[in-house]
């Protein structure tokens, strides 16, 4: 009886273990989004990205339209997301996280310090789109020029 209980308890510890070690949904369409922008991959962002998405930074909010014109003019280098929470509930995921991100808007060199981003994502017949997201990351009008070199767009 004893073996049986102990070797229960290591079965049910595995277990545990594994489900803890996977990664959530949240995390996977979030990655996803940030390797599409890394790569200059707009078809994928755009089909992402919901019709009535909505986002907001420091400097304010954007629509979808602009949110994608923001994408296209962002350039991203190496990155490291960390302190994810998702949530999801039915056919909506909320993803919390910071990111330090080594980033250029346009020709400005943003700071990599680890900033907090929020992402809600919804299903719409059976696609996960991106339907907001908060950036709450500073990005003031005098940085410095970028010094991270820019590969050419397609």
């Amino acid at each position: 009886m004893l073996k049986f209980i102990i070797g229960s308890l290591g079965a049910m510890t595995m277990m545990t273990m594994s489900l803890f070690s996977e990664i959530s949904l949240g995390e996977k369409l979030e990655t996803q989004m940030w390797e599409d922008i890394k790569h200059a991959n707009y078809k994928a962002v755009e089909e992402k990205i919901a019709k009535q998405f909505q986002s907001v930074h420091t400097f304010g909010a954007l629509s979808r339209e602009a949110e994608i014109e923001l994408i296209k003019d962002l350039y991203i280098g190496t990155y490291e997301i960390s302190h994810l929470q998702s949530t999801e509930n039915g056919d909506t995921i909320v993803v919390t996280y910071l990111i330090s991100v080594r980033e250029k808007i346009g020709n400005h060199q943003l700071s990599e310090k680890p900033a907090p981003r929020l992402s809600v994502w919804k299903k719409n017949d059976g696609e996960w789109q991106w339907i907001a997201h908060a950036n709450l990351k500073e990005i003031p009008s005098n940085q410095p020029k970028a010094n991270i070199p820019v590969p050419k767009k397609s």
